[in-house]
């Protein structure tokens, strides 16, 4: 029979930063690159549950989920508020055994399945000596966390801050210049209402509105077709 290949931890660190890397020559939306990531934590973890957050204005916010989750983006909670927040405001790992779910710190949301799980294993994502968010990795029975084990989650955290923080500034991008591009064709729009019927600002602003609404469709989409009426 043959043996059976065991990796060391330098080796999971570089086999889980490919695959983070192939995955955003992929894409660069920061949804599919944090559901990516959490399903490699989870895989290379075994655990059964890996949730990963990043910071906003003080809260630690729920972005990714290894198991189906409705409730990304509501669930957050302020520095020092549960594990998580403890571990984003104090910038130290926690790792608990079993019955994490007794720890003074724990916090519980009704909706979340993992408030029952026994083990618990949270460290923070780094980007620059600053913490920018947490990753936590839980079993469902009792899991004493082997040294390698918090080493691989915690070197993890610091090798893909910055990749993080990188998709981020380009999403924020993205989403900035399609707002500025939105906001000139809503512009351009107006002013050709505003010509072809003899309106002002106000009311042609309001017709488009008015044509989004009726028609189920964005003020962008009603702006182009505007746009491309009016040049035929």
């Amino acid at each position: 029979m043959p043996k059976r290949t065991v990796r060391a931890p330098a080796q999971h660190h570089l086999a889980i930063l490919e695959e983070v890397l192939e995955t955003i020559s992929r894409t660069l939306e920061l949804k599919d690159i944090l559901r990516k990531v959490v399903e490699i934590i989870g895989r290379v973890t075994k655990a059964d549950s890996c949730l990963l957050y990043l910071i906003s204005d003080r809260e630690v916010v729920l972005q990714a989920s290894l198991n189906p989750h409705p409730r990304l983006n509501q669930i957050r909670m302020k520095f020092g508020e549960g594990i998580t927040g403890w571990v984003a405001e104090e910038k130290r790992t926690v790792a608990i055994a079993r019955r994490a779910y007794d720890d003074p710190r724990f916090k519980q949301f009704n909706a979340l399945p993992e408030d029952r799980y026994e083990a618990f294993l949270s460290v923070p994502i780094w980007y620059q000596g600053k913490v920018i968010g947490v990753i936590n990795v839980q079993h469902r029975r009792p899991h004493r966390h082997a040294k390698a084990e918090v080493k691989l989650l915690e070197t993890v955290g610091k090798q893909i801050g910055g990749l993080l923080q990188i998709v981020q500034l380009v999403s924020e991008t993205q989403a900035l210049q399609e707002a500025l591009e939105t906001r000139k064709l809503i512009s351009r729009a107006k002013a050709i209402l505003m010509k072809q019927h003899g309106l002002d600002e106000a009311a042609a602003h309001q017709l488009l509105l008015k044509k989004s609404m009726d028609k189920r469709k964005s003020l962008k989409e009603v702006a182009e077709a505007v746009i491309l009426a009016a040049e035929f």
